[in-house]
Parts: C-alpha cells; sequence; structure tokens
C-alpha cells in the first residue's frame, strides 16, 4: 500500500498467510476477514440476525438494483390496487 493509504486508513491489521503465499488480493482478503468475521459472530451471544422485515427490505432493494424497469413494476402492483391493470 502507498503511505497515503496507511495514513488514511482507519484500522491496520494483519492476515497470517502460511506456505508460499507472499499476499492475498483484495477480494480475497476481504473474504477471509467477513468469513472470520462471521464465524466469531456465529459463536457469540449476540443477536446479529436480521428480522424478517429487515431480510424483506434486503431483497426488496437488492431486486430493484438489478430490475431496471422496477418503478414500471411498482406502479403497475401498487396502481392496481385501487385500480385494474390497464
Amino acid at each position: 500500500l502507498s503511505e497515503d493509504a496507511i495514513k488514511h486508513a482507519d484500522v491496520h491489521m494483519r492476515i497470517p498467510m502460511y506456505g508460499f503465499t507472499e499476499s492475498f488480493n483484495i477480494s480475497v482478503s476481504a473474504a477471509l476477514c467477513m468469513h472470520h468475521l462471521s464465524e466469531k459472530m456465529r459463536a457469540s451471544e449476540i443477536d446479529w440476525k436480521l428480522s424478517e422485515e429487515e431480510e424483506l427490505d434486503v431483497l426488496v432493494n437488492w431486486a430493484k438494483s438489478v430490475v431496471k424497469s422496477h418503478e414500471q413494476i411498482e406502479n403497475r402492483l401498487f396502481g392496481s390496487i385501487e385500480e385494474p391493470f390497464k
């Protein structure tokens, strides 16, 4: 990392590497950190899971981000409650 990146980092951490590995790319590093964090959370007493409503919100927001015409679909769906499809 550049000195500027290191200077602006919120946290510094080290990921242990074994064998012939000299470095991990960013996606592997992120995956290793997320795996470690999720294992610790599952083993803890912390109530970290989303509620059913929160899960639905995440799913709906994801669907809106991948469906190009989600506004038209929403308008047809929610408009149909008061008036039938045209």
